[in-house]
């Protein structure tokens, strides 16, 4: 079992397939990861705020991450095994990305006004997070940010604080302790990132941050040969979900109808039910998903599928 962590590889704000690996890894190998917070450390204690003009950038990740005999046009897998706080705490804040992220148009500019700048410490301890001393919330931690150098024949070097077809920040709360995440390879070695870990986020991430977390967490990857993927795909216990992403050109109507659309094609490669009857399917029984507000995942039980006469 091999061992990174950002205070020896320091921290990456880009998904590059340029980046010198800073681990190469076989495939059945489990991987255990520590990764700084969104915000870089920078708020630890009453008094810290996120200071943009030192750090300009957030959701760090550690990577790349080189799988051998990953190839393009294939998939990797990436179990996640398990997930923990490293320092007892998450925090949750506003800064001038939250703003932007709440309203597109610059309203708070023009206003000239700000969300109050005071974090949110919230403690962790006994699988709960602490959001005031009396409104306490499950523990249900999840990485938010998992991906792999997009391709650059449709994408450009993609920033960490953005979601593609290569997975990215999709703050997605279903990537979380016995998930298996399903990504496109575009490059040799697949050149995998993480990072950005919540130890909670309702759906939407409406204010633009979760409980931002420090932590370790354990992975196992994995390859797919001859299973081509157009768009990340995660698999639970019970469900199976496929994601989309908006971008210039794509709504977050046009993402659901692609998630939806590439679930369908993937019941029909998996389970040999036709993909209109699947689409069908889906418009009875399936389910969607927000990560952050670019981010969609259409999902179905897979008690469904496993009722599939083949």
């Amino acid at each position: 079992m091999k061992r990174v962590s950002f205070r020896d590889t320091g921290l990456k704000y880009t998904l590059n397939p340029f980046d010198e690996p800073i681990i190469r890894t076989e495939p059945g190998e489990t991987l255990i990861l520590e990764v700084e917070d969104a915000c870089s450390g920078q708020i630890r204690r009453k008094g810290d705020r996120r200071d943009r003009s030192r750090i300009p950038y957030g959701n760090p990740i550690v990577g790349p991450i080189y799988v051998r005999n990953a190839r393009k046009g294939g998939t990797i897998t990436v179990s996640i095994e398990g997930i923990k706080p490293t320092t007892g705490q998450g925090v949750t804040y506003f800064s001038e990305f939250n703003e932007g992220y709440i309203v597109s148009p610059p309203i708070f500019r023009y206003m000239k006004v700000h969300l109050p700048r005071q974090p949110r410490i919230c403690k962790i301890r006994d699988e709960q997070v602490y959001f005031t001393d009396s409104i306490v919330i499950p523990y249900q931690p999840m990485i938010g940010t998992i991906g792999v150098a997009p391709s650059l024949e449709t994408e450009s070097i993609s920033s960490s604080v953005l979601p593609g077809r290569h997975g990215g920040n999709m703050d997605l709360p279903d990537i979380a302790p016995a998930s298996t995440v399903f990504l496109p390879v575009f490059h040799e070695g697949a050149m995998l990132y993480v990072g950005d870990v919540h130890a909670v986020q309702g759906d939407g991430e409406i204010s633009g941050t979760a409980v931002e977390m420090p932590a370790e967490v354990r992975i196992k990857t994995g390859l797919l040969d001859e299973e081509s993927t157009r768009w990340p795909r995660i698999e639970t216990e019970n469900e199976v979900m496929s994601v989309a992403t908006t971008t210039a050109g794509r709504t977050l109507e046009d993402a659901i109808r692609t998630a939806f659309m590439e679930l369908a094609i993937w019941i029909e490669e998996k389970h040999k039910l036709n993909r209109f009857d699947a689409l069908m399917l889906c418009s009875q029984v399936g389910r969607i998903r927000i990560g952050n507000l670019w981010t969609v995942a259409a999902r179905i039980e897979k008690r469904y599928l496993d009722a599939i006469k083949t």
